[in-house]
């Protein structure tokens, strides 16, 4: 049986205790040789502003939640790390978090006030601020805007039924060997796929104070919608088609529309340098939203050198920082002056998503880790083996009532 030692977190602390560090170290997660490139370069421009700051830099190249949940259980955790935000609220609610409220209300030139709403409280817990919001992303439509002109297309969609309409038209057999090779969307079986429509429908997951609600009629409709797709032939998913990722199956023209954040534009740019492709934001249903995500800058408890983590905290996710880190457009920065001074706002692609900031819906779920994995499990049994979506989604309810957070 496979064990989350974040279950074992409180009970490690009580007998394990790391080496002093003489340095404060600072751990990130590693994706991409162009992220640490990037990350290099900022850290380069902290040292420079200060120098007598000592740290190092050891990033984690895989299994980071695993290797990270080890090294808080056993004392040995680093004293800057990434915490992603749909895990942060187990994390928060282990108490191996330190609270930031007191150097937040000491470092007058934060200014916390200048990060979008959605982002500025979107670490905290029982009113205590645990974490900042490094950077964010957020799911858009993007469209081929050469398929979109030879099907006559000269609008994108803008609600559900918009959607499954051009969907439909843009499905075609290209080649005329009886076979679909263009399909007019994408969807691959995850639940966060599904969170944004749902959130469009007045669903939930869970609610602030603790209901489940994904059992409820509002997340059954959106998730029959997106069904509906699928099911209908005029959507793809990337495994029947030989793709990785919806991104893979957009850049090989396999598709005219894809869900995605960000992070496709640099994969685009590699990879279909020539793609002709718009970005707007997602068709809406009752209501607009979307699903914003963001990674928090958090300090353990046990860290000896809290006081330089901040520092180092503050720099990274300041105005000076940030706007290094988000200019090339990896991630997008959570501060509103930053968005501005990197020209976001007035960039044909980027402009969408910070539209988007106004209504996102952080991609935060108050239940333990474990959550994820049976709501895959169940969007997966949906998706491929055709299981009843209400009943599906109800059994889930019943099942995530166990992963609550007190």
């Amino acid at each position: 049986m496979k064990v989350n030692i974040l279950y074992l977190i409180p009970l490690l602390l009580l007998f394990g205790c790391g080496e002093k560090q003489t340095v404060a170290r600072y751990t990130s997660w590693q994706s991409s040789q162009t992220e640490e490139k990037i990350i290099r370069q900022t850290l380069r421009n902290f040292e420079k502003k200060y120098p007598n700051i000592s740290y190092q830099f050891q990033p984690i190249p895989g299994n980071y939640t695993e290797k990270l949940q080890l090294m808080l259980g056993t004392g040995k955790a680093p004293d800057l790390f990434w915490l992603k935000g749909d895990t942060s609220p187990a994390y928060m609610s282990f108490d191996v978090l330190e609270p930031l409220d007191s150097f937040l209300e000491q470092d007058t030139d934060f200014e916390i006030d200048d990060f979008f709403p959605v982002f500025r409280d979107a670490f905290k817990y029982r009113g205590k601020n645990y974490g900042v919001a490094k950077d964010f992303n957020a799911y858009v439509l993007f469209y081929n805007k050469r398929m979109f002109a030879e099907a006559g297309l000269d609008t994108v969609p803008t609600t559900w039924q918009e959607l499954y309409t051009f969907s439909k038209k843009l499905t075609k057999d290209t080649n005329g060997d009886g076979k679909i090779d263009q399909y007019g969307f994408v969807i691959e079986p995850s639940i966060d796929i599904v969170m944004p429509f749902a959130y469009q429908n007045g669903g939930e997951i869970i609610t602030e104070d603790g209901e489940i609600k994904i059992g409820e009629p509002e997340f059954i409709e959106a998730t029959e919608f997106m069904m509906s797709l699928y099911r209908d032939g005029i959507a793809t998913n990337p495994a029947d088609v030989g793709a990785g990722w919806m991104g893979d199956v957009f850049s090989r023209r396999q598709c005219a529309m894809a869900i995605s954040g960000a992070w496709l534009i640099p994969y685009l740019k590699d990879n279909a340098p020539n793609l002709e492709y718009g970005v707007v934001e997602l068709p809406r249903g009752k209501r607009k939203a979307t699903l914003a995500f963001s990674v928090a800058m958090v300090i353990p408890k046990q860290s000896t050198h809290k006081e330089d983590a901040w520092q180092m905290l503050s720099y990274l996710s300041g105005k000076e920082g940030m706007k290094t880190w988000t200019e090339s457009g990896i991630a997008l920065p959570t501060r509103k002056s930053v968005a501005e001074e990197n020209g976001f706002y007035q960039d044909s692609l980027y402009s969408v998503f910070m539209k988007s900031v106004d209504y996102a819906k952080l991609y935060k779920v108050n239940m333990q880790e474990r959550w994820f994995d049976d709501s895959q499990a169940a969007m997966q049994g949906i998706f491929y083996k055709k299981k009843d979506i209400a009943q599906t989604l109800q059994e889930l309810a019943v099942t995530l009532e166990k992963y609550k957070l007190d």
